[in-house]
């Protein structure tokens, strides 16, 4: 199965074996989603790192040391991308499922899809900025026994225009009267490049799966 980030190890704990009450200013800790995280966390002799002041089930979360996720795939002079390459000696240092990787996929353009103009796309985002598109069926999967990992994929699903002009039609003054497809996917990548930026370099045709 995959991590539970809100689950120890064992069921019990000497007081020996925890050091609650402590706290962290930022920079020093994340979550597994590599989200920072600031306010008092706890520790234990077996090395494992959850938030709160003491373990509240449900709410203490897994953390990891804090790496900017910012500066991935900035390399050394050498070639180096400490970065990433510390992100995953901590990810691997997690019980993650160990599942084989599905083919990369595209979800088909169904019926529906002409209709409203657009369909949906989907990927599997990995924490080291590459990621593989997939179908529905293995999309959702993420996170169970029989698909990838939810801690090392994000999921991520968009629209993509499919209908309509080539390129936006406009009134005199620069107003949009139709979008059109090109320009619709290129402001949908833009978009979602912020948060993912190999998205730009894996979605690099707008006009791709156009339907004339």
């Amino acid at each position: 199965m995959a991590v539970n980030e809100f689950k120890r190890k064992r069921i019990y704990y000497t007081k020996a074996q925890i050091t609650d009450g402590l706290l962290t200013d930022g920079k020093e800790w994340m979550f597994v989603d590599t989200t920072e995280y600031i306010g008092q966390y706890h520790k234990y002799t077996t090395g494992e790192i959850f938030s709160e002041t003491s373990f509240v089930d449900g709410k203490s979360r897994m953390l990891i040391p804090y790496v900017d996720v910012t500066v991935i795939g900035v390399e050394t002079l050498d070639g180096l991308d400490l970065a990433k390459n510390f992100l995953y000696d901590n990810v691997k240092t997690i019980d993650v499922m160990k599942t084989v990787l599905p083919n990369s996929s595209i979800e088909p353009i169904k019926d529906e899809d002409l209709i409203n103009g657009y369909m949906e796309r989907f990927f599997g985002y990995r924490y080291d900025n590459s990621c593989m598109e997939l179908n529905k069926e293995n999309f959702n999967k993420i996170g169970s026994e029989e698909g990838l990992s939810d801690v090392v994929y994000l999921k991520v699903k968009l629209k993509w225009k499919i209908t309509g002009p080539i390129s936006d039609i406009k009134d005199d003054r620069g107003n949009i009267l139709e979008p059109g497809v090109f320009d619709t996917n290129k402001r949908t990548v833009a978009l979602y490049s912020e948060k993912y930026p190999m998205l730009k370099q894996k979605l690099m045709d707008y006009t791709e799966f156009y339907q004339p």
